[in-house]
């Protein structure tokens, strides 16, 4: 069983990149300057650890770590977890119909909270230390990008 799975997996994602291949990232960038919008959500909160765009490749395309910090990942992990959000807002899409749009998606891990929010094409990726009160920081990160979405 695993080793379908595995190569179901690896078809997918050839195929996932074999469709953007030809994509040119430049016309579906939203409206707004996405680095501000980047810079902007750090102002929101101290405790925000890294503010970034994600696009459908799994490319940062805007967006770092907060200054004095470090990632907590290899570099090669940062790639990783970019091309892992990205495949997987394009599997969630497949449920949008039935269960409507992703408005944001939030995994606490045992020592980092993670936020992820669907910008058109691309991700909005936001790391924050476990400390955080983690739901009313969502609710105004949410209103930033529902401000400048509707602008």
């Amino acid at each position: 069983m695993k080793k379908i799975v595995k190569i179901w997996c690896r078809n997918y994602y050839e195929g996932f990149f074999r469709f953007n291949n030809d994509y040119d990232i430049n016309g579906i960038m939203l409206s707004y300057n996405l680095s501000d919008l980047c810079t902007n959500l750090f102002e929101i909160n101290e405790k925000i650890r890294f503010v970034g765009i994600i696009n459908q490749m799994g490319k940062l395309i805007a967006g770092d770590m907060k200054k004095g910090l470090t990632s907590m990942e290899r570099d090669d992990g940062s790639m990783r977890l970019y091309l892992g959000y990205a495949i997987n807002n394009v599997l969630r899409r497949d449920f949008d119909n039935v269960f409507g749009k992703v408005l944001y998606t939030f995994s606490e891990r045992e020592q980092i909270k993670l936020l992820t929010i669907p910008l058109d094409d691309n991700l909005l990726l936001v790391s924050m230390d476990k400390s955080i009160d983690h739901t009313e920081l969502i609710k105004k990160i949410l209103a930033v990008v529902n401000k400048l979405a509707n602008s």
